[in-house]
């Protein structure tokens, strides 16, 4: 392996390969989120339908946020993370009868998909773990996941402010967030501005787009999380080092 290639396991900012810190999760979390709300949300913004005979890839699945109800519609459920804890936390929300469901330690750059294409892709607060070079990495490899006309859906943290606003924007929005959840919460997302990748949306979309997909639609209620609904237009014949095409 040679030496310049990214370590995805190495995690930058909070480190939820730590069994405390993924046992933190979702305390911290449900603070200000409603999982399965979300969940019915995204199903809403994608208009996908007919889900019993789809495959989706979620890709960053932490302790399951998103897995444990696509299980209950989707023909095949890939549940991907780097952090085995948080896989080990989301397969104890999985009731034993539920087999639709695989869970993979692995990562965007390093999970091999070996399965039919997948119908859809999900990546939810977890592509900011790669810096802006690697998230096009990502995306090139998760082309080769899709079936032709496949989606991809990402939500994440996202700038749509003008870069010499960045000083009172993202202060604004670090304070909003301490009213919400509390001052712990608060210093988890000063280490996401600080030590991750977040990125502006007119690079989000210009990676998305080299990628093969084309953004068919987005939106941001606070200019910063922002969803992305991206279908795969083209095929890409393409390899990189961690990775088959």
């Amino acid at each position: 392996m040679d030496n310049w290639l990214y370590d995805e396991f190495k995690h930058c900012g909070v480190d939820y390969s730590n069994a405390g810190e993924a046992e933190r999760y979702d305390d911290q979390h449900r603070r200000f989120r409603d999982y399965e709300k979300e969940f019915r949300e995204m199903m809403d913004f994608l208009g996908i339908r007919d889900t019993k005979d789809k495959t989706v890839v979620d890709l960053g699945c932490g302790t399951g946020a998103t897995s444990v109800f696509a299980a209950d519609l989707f023909k095949t459920v890939y549940a991907v993370d780097v952090s085995a804890v948080m896989i080990e936390k989301a397969r104890k929300k999985i009731d034993r009868g539920v087999h639709n469901i695989r869970f993979v330690n692995a990562g965007f750059l390093s999970y091999e998909h070996e399965g039919e294409p997948a119908d859809l892709v999900i990546t939810k607060a977890a592509l900011h773990h790669l810096p802006d070079f690697w998230k096009q990495v990502a995306l090139l490899r998760i082309n080769t996941m899709l079936k032709m006309g496949g989606m991809l859906y990402i939500h994440d943290v996202v700038f749509h402010f003008d870069p010499h606003e960045y000083d009172g924007r993202i202060n604004s929005w670090i304070s909003g967030f301490e009213k919400t959840a509390g001052k712990e919460f608060r210093l988890e997302v000063e280490t996401h501005i600080r030590d991750e990748y977040s990125t502006f949306d007119w690079i989000m979309k210009g990676i998305v787009e080299k990628a093969g997909f084309t953004v068919e639609k987005s939106r941001s209620d606070d200019g910063f999380v922002t969803e992305y609904a991206c279908r795969k237009v083209r095929e890409l014949n393409c390899r990189n080092r961690q990775g088959q095409a």
